[in-house]
């Protein structure tokens, strides 16, 4: 398929759709240059001009935008360039979901084999380890939840950030999209090749710096499958019942593989006391699977919302499954929960049927569709706003949780997740 509809805040590589045999004998040459640019240009500014679901761009003057951006795509010294002037052309809109994104052709291989310590970082004032996974480089070397990250490779956190932070000047981003951001990049020089070292140095529950020489590793875990331009990724699941008899369950992205483990999880749980469904770092993915996953615990039909086009609206209805779970249900979201996320979040919020605990999401919920560019990278484009249930616009705004708990990192360093003890007490005392 050429489209594939998603919510999804995207910060990772992208992988070409399948080649296709030319029917010719002898191909016909190939574009210049100056002609494939000149192709991208036009069809970035048609299509948000044809497509954009607000007709007034928001207030932006789009048909200035390029009188204003042709020349600079023109002048552009490098294809890297051209593809900066067509970044800061949609960035005149000021909305998530519109970006340019190079194509990885290798990106599955990539996924596969790039290498991570095995730590989850959260912003909390500065970057501080919130997750480690047993039996993993970082446990072994002994980085523990709530040490405070102080320099990557001898560089420190403010110097590593500083390009991030120069990037937010003049655009339009919640604090959620800011501090998402932030984490990731440092993610990212946490990772890196596999078997080779990361120093890293970091304070401790003494408050003493402390240093570490960490191997990476390769993801040797559950890959979802590409999707037209949608990438393969990481599959990232688990589920338990807590001692108080509470079904928890998290999953750090909406592709297909998660449905089923979703289902699965909320039939083991059909005696509990109620299930927390954990969205903290959870960026979206494919929109259609939030309707299904309601599905399971409703027993009549309703919506989360609605899509709302330039001439159309879709909503996203959700219809009843056999037996579904119908006890009490807890969403935890962060900074971090965005698109498909917040839909689900905002919906089961305003039908009632949940309660959302945590902290403001990151406001960043349009579905959009991904195609390519004749110079060969991936142009995201949104096709419509998100309006939940209660018609409010959640797109620079977030879902606001009914209980907010903000985790603190000396939580962490005692073992509590306050967010999440907050839930369970919730749902235990609930009648």
């Amino acid at each position: 398929m050429k489209y594939l509809l998603t919510f999804t805040l995207i910060l990772f590589a992208f992988i070409p759709l399948s080649a296709q045999t030319a029917a010719q004998v002898v191909d016909p040459p190939a574009p210049s240059e100056a002609e494939l640019r000149r192709q991208s240009f036009d069809k970035v500014w048609n299509t948000i001009n044809e497509r954009h679901y607000d007709p007034t761009f928001g207030g932006v003057d789009w048909k200035k935008m390029r009188e204003i951006y042709a020349p600079k795509a023109v002048a552009a010294d490098t294809r890297a360039e051209f593809h900066a002037v067509l970044r800061r052309m949609l960035g005149e809109l000021k909305l998530s979901h519109f970006g340019i994104f190079p194509r990885d052709i290798d990106s599955v291989n990539r996924l596969k084999t790039s290498g991570n310590i095995g730590v989850e970082i959260k912003m909390l004032g500065q970057p501080v380890v919130y997750r480690v996974d047993p039996g993993s480089p970082a446990a072994a070397a002994g980085l523990k939840p709530g040490y405070m990250i102080a320099k990557i490779d001898g560089k420190t956190t403010v110097e590593v950030l500083r390009a991030v932070e120069d990037s937010f000047a003049g655009r339009k981003l919640t604090l959620g999209i800011q501090q998402l951001l932030r984490e990731r990049t440092i993610l990212s020089l946490l990772g890196g090749t596999p078997g080779t070292p990361v120093k890293v140095e970091a304070i401790d529950e003494k408050n003493q710096v402390r240093s570490f020489e960490i191997l990476r590793r390769a993801f040797a875990g559950e890959m979802s499958q590409a999707l037209g331009n949608f990438p393969a990724q990481e599959v990232v699941f688990e589920s338990r019942m807590l001692a108080s008899g509470v079904g928890y369950l998290r999953f750090n992205m909406w592709v297909i593989p998660q449905g089923q483990k979703v289902r699965r999880a909320v039939r083991e749980f059909a005696g509990a006391k109620g299930i927390i469904i954990d969205l903290r770092g959870n960026p979206g993915g494919i929109g259609g699977l939030a309707p299904g996953v309601a599905g399971l615990l409703v027993n009549e039909r309703t919506s989360l919302g609605s899509m709302n086009m330039r001439n159309s609206e879709q909503k996203f209805i959700v219809y009843p499954q056999a037996e579904p779970y119908l006890g009490k249900i807890v969403i935890l979201t962060d900074y971090g929960t965005g698109s498909t996320s917040e839909v689900f979040a905002s919906g089961m919020q305003e039908i009632g049927r949940a309660k959302i605990v945590g902290e403001t999401t990151a406001g960043a919920v349009l579905p959009s569709v991904f195609d390519t560019l004749p110079t060969g990278v991936i142009f995201q484009y949104a096709i419509s706003d998100y309006r939940s249930p209660k018609n409010i616009l959640i797109e620079g705004r977030g879902v606001v949780p009914d209980v907010e708990v903000v985790q603190t990192r000396d939580a962490l360093m005692e073992g509590h997740d306050m967010p999440l003890e907050a839930a369970e007490k919730i749902l235990l005392n609930q009648n």
